[in-house]
């Protein structure tokens, strides 16, 4: 959580318009094609930028007295404003989707098959997907090569009954883990989030996996309000994954 006097940093829009100078997060809007370019109006959850440089910017874009632009900005969060210092080139937003190569269960004498059939999956099962682990040629080369294997990971409120089910189908690239979560439990946290989409500013929300197989809800918002840390607080840990666009940044010495 950004609290008052905190340095931070995040990449985004800065926006001049009639109320002044703003920050906000890259949002993802499409706008029909064949428009002349105009200045986007700022959204809801915009926050207010002090000392912004609109003319150290790179792709400035000015219409009808509106001035826009992308920028990696640092600063200090003070009086509920960004109080910029420092203007960069923007930052590219990370993968939205992590390649994990490592499925949380031991693999079978021989490494992980290729799957020979398409599973449809149950009740019990509370998130899956697919790992691709690399594994090694199984004959000696000059040249290192690597294969591909899929493997479904699945957690599950009940592995027995998973693996009564799937396992004849998909034999050894089955990979079962016990859920930390119910599919309630995992709604429950998606639901008060869903609920709350404008008052807390968020930009997206869905379930994803670690690598462990384990499913959470991630959040992507503008900034973790008091309220927001608070509610995250009282969840178990690990269920929820706050993904905020304006960041502390650590000092570093020297």
């Amino acid at each position: 959580m950004v609290h008052e006097g905190d340095r931070v940093a995040a990449t985004g829009r800065l926006v001049r318009n009639d109320l002044g100078d703003w920050f906000e997060p890259a949002l993802w809007i499409a706008e029909p094609g064949g428009l002349e370019r105009r200045v986007r109006p700022v959204w809801q959850g915009a926050v207010r930028a002090a000392g912004a440089d609109f003319d150290a910017v790179t792709g400035r874009f000015e219409k009808d007295g509106l001035v826009e632009d992308w920028a990696a900005v640092t600063g200090t969060w003070s009086a509920e404003q960004l109080r910029v210092e420092r203007q960069d080139a923007p930052v590219p937003a990370p993968a939205a989707h992590a390649r994990w190569a490592t499925p949380p269960c031991p693999p079978p004498p021989g490494g992980w098959p290729q799957p020979s059939a398409a599973a449809t999956l149950s009740s019990p099962i509370t998130s899956a997907t697919w790992l691709i682990p690399a594994r090694p040629p199984r004959e000696p080369c000059s040249i290192p090569v690597w294969t591909r294997q899929a493997v479904l990971v699945i957690a599950a409120a009940d592995p027995a009954a998973v693996e009564a089910r799937l396992r004849p189908q998909l034999g050894a690239s089955l990979c079962v883990v016990p859920s930390r979560w119910t599919k309630d439990q995992l709604d429950a946290v998606r639901d008060h989030l869903g609920q709350r989409w404008q008052q807390w500013n968020l930009l997206q929300l869905g379930l994803r996996h670690g690598e462990d197989g384990q499913p959470h809800i991630a959040a992507r918002l503008v900034r973790v309000l008091p309220e927001i840390a608070a509610w995250a607080a009282s969840l178990p840990p690990g269920i929820v994954a706050l993904e905020p666009r304006l960041t502390r940044q650590e000092m570093t010495e020297g």
